[in-house]
């Protein structure tokens, strides 16, 4: 049986990305793309299960019109 995740675990996701992907008017999809990770990778970044490494993280930068500064 699957343990439900407590709504108080939402908080860890990264709003800062999110908004910024979607200010590009990108989806996940296309942001997984651009910086060669796969949909579900990048999915856990923006719910904050999991943190990209520093070369990942600045193609993500890149790829949104931002710095890695702003969004992690």
């Amino acid at each position: 049986m699957d343990k439900l995740r407590p709504e108080s675990e939402d908080v860890m996701k990264n709003t800062k990305l999110i908004e910024a992907r979607q200010r590009a008017g990108l989806t996940q999809v296309e942001v997984a793309q651009k910086v060669r990770v796969t949909p579900i990778c990048y999915q856990r970044y923006e719910a904050g299960n999991r943190i990209p490494k520093a070369d990942t993280a600045k193609l993500i930068a890149k790829a949104l019109g931002s710095t890695v500064e702003e969004l992690f």
